[in-house]
């Protein structure tokens, strides 16, 4: 049985950082995170966080909720970030070939390293 999803919407220093658990599948209410990353993107941010630790399974709807988004915060140059995806998510992404339009990280210090030591947890 699918576990439901969840989203907790949240940020460390500047960057909008959205915590994600549960299933990404068809049939599961993705519609909260497309909002959310309305949200951000109407308040002017190109970058956002997407922690996927504990997202279970990840299908085809679950990977064009993330292509969604990442053309939400500013297409080409908008930045989205996967914290901690699973090995499997970064399989499928290499094997869609669309790893190369997200940042891929595996840990919180990592990413404060990449945004230039401005992020800080809030």
């Amino acid at each position: 049985m699918a576990e439901p999803f969840r989203l907790t919407v949240g940020s460390l220093g500047s960057l909008p950082l959205l915590r994600l658990g549960g299933d990404m599948t068809f049939g599961q209410d993705l519609s909260a995170l497309r909002q959310a990353a309305s949200r951000v993107a109407g308040d002017g941010h190109t970058r956002i966080a997407l922690d996927m630790s504990r997202v279970g399974i990840t299908d085809s709807s679950g990977l064009s909720a993330l292509l969604d988004i990442k053309q939400l915060v500013g297409g080409i140059n908008g930045r989205v970030l996967l914290l901690r995806p699973s090995d499997r998510l970064r399989g499928v992404l290499a094997l869609m070939r669309v790893s190369v339009l997200f940042e891929l990280v595996d840990d919180e210090a990592e990413l404060m390293r990449r945004e230039g030591g401005s992020v800080d947890r809030g």
